[in-house]
């Protein structure tokens, strides 16, 4: 696929860019049941949101003095940090209600994403002390909005959409082809091939086509024809089905000539065409009968897209109407104008020792009564 899926895109997003926050009482920010959000969790919903404002305000020098949709904008992204806290603890809240458990390729699909993620964004964490447990709290998070998302509209979900619609929504979408390129330019300068080039390649383009077309396995050619083009670089033999090209329609991602040749060919329908740098020799194949794993996660990510608007309604429906505890002190100790955003900033938290970092508090520390505010969240 040549994109992550919406729903996980929708909160995987989240931890792109990190950021911590010192002083004062900062062991949770929010809570709600038996879940809370600490510092770092919160904190990346708060760089999440100044990014959002600085998308509406590509030219501004400073953010933070700007007006968005006529709130201040610290305002504007500190509401935006708790509705999307709020929709964390919805998300916990409704897989547990609903007797939903991550399956172990879950979780090690969370905890490789974590790694990854602290690994690149390691500038930020050292010039702000936030623990790698923040990071794996919106990656666990993710996997169950997954799974809350599935027990809705997968087999058996209230608004369950069926293997037939889903079906019909991704046959519409893309087309399954195998192919055989012949270039007409030399494939290491690119330069233009001579015309005695150019004619070897078009008379092997028409040898592999005149087999393809007598009923010869097309598999077996692609294997046979990058055995002559590259004998040194050629591995072993594959199941027909790994040598399948998927193509979302008009998606530009292969060249228009291929793109409007598999558009309009029929089912097992071999053609070959020519543009200004190869001959093709192309094989559209049903698309519902390819290798079976590789075609469920298309079918997963189908369904994702078709109600990806609908979910993400429901998800904001939910965290506005959970009862959210704050912690004033920790909220007044994470406060936007203290998120370190710019190279300046890290720079300088850099050459600071390392001594003077404050690093985020354990996530299972209890939060204490005596500085929380209850509300609910719109």
């Amino acid at each position: 696929m040549r994109k992550y899926t919406k729903v996980l895109a929708a909160v995987l997003a989240l931890v792109l860019v990190l950021a911590g926050c010192s002083g004062g009482d900062t062991s949770w920010v929010a809570q709600s049941g038996e879940d809370t959000i600490t510092p770092g969790v919160y904190l990346v919903q708060l760089m999440m949101g100044y990014n959002e404002a600085s998308s509406q305000k590509p030219t501004t020098e400073d953010i933070l003095k700007e007006t968005i949709d006529e709130l201040p904008a610290p305002q504007y992204i500190t509401d935006y940090a708790k509705r999307e806290c709020s929709k964390l603890l919805a998300i916990r809240r409704e897989f547990a209600a609903r007797g939903l458990t991550l399956t172990p390729e879950d979780t090690e699909q969370a905890a490789a994403y974590t790694d990854y993620l602290y690994q690149m964004g390691e500038t930020f964490y050292q010039a702000n002390g936030v623990a790698k447990e923040s990071v794996r709290y919106i990656n666990d998070t993710t996997m169950m909005s997954l799974a809350v998302f599935n027990s809705i509209y997968g087999p058996g979900g209230e608004k369950e959409v069926s293997r037939a619609e889903l079906e019909q929504e991704f046959a519409s979408q893309y087309t399954r082809s195998q192919y055989l390129i012949f270039p007409k330019v030399d494939t290491t300068t690119g330069m233009p091939l001579d015309e005695a080039g150019v004619a070897a390649a078009q008379a092997k383009a028409e040898e592999y086509f005149r087999r393809a077309t007598e009923g010869e396995n097309f598999a077996d050619l692609m294997y046979q024809s990058a055995k002559e083009q590259d004998p040194d670089n050629v591995g072993e033999r594959q199941e027909d089905t790994a040598y399948d090209a998927y193509l979302e329609n008009n998606a530009g991602f292969y060249p228009p000539v291929y793109e409007e040749t598999v558009l309009s060919a029929a089912d097992n329908e071999v053609r070959m065409v020519v543009d200004e740098y190869y001959f093709y020799v192309i094989k559209k194949l049903p698309v519902l009968e390819g290798e079976t794993q590789r075609l469920e996660s298309y079918l997963d990510a189908t369904l994702q897209n078709m109600k990806y608007d609908e979910y993400m309604e429901t998800l904001e429906g939910w965290g506005s109407g959970l009862d959210v505890r704050y912690n004033n002190a920790a909220l007044a100790a994470c406060s936007v104008s203290k998120l370190k955003m710019t190279q300046e900033q890290l720079e300088a938290a850099s050459s600071e020792s390392s001594s003077s970092q404050v690093p985020e508090e354990s996530q299972s520390s209890a939060p204490e009564e005596s500085s929380s505010e209850s509300s609910s969240q719109g």
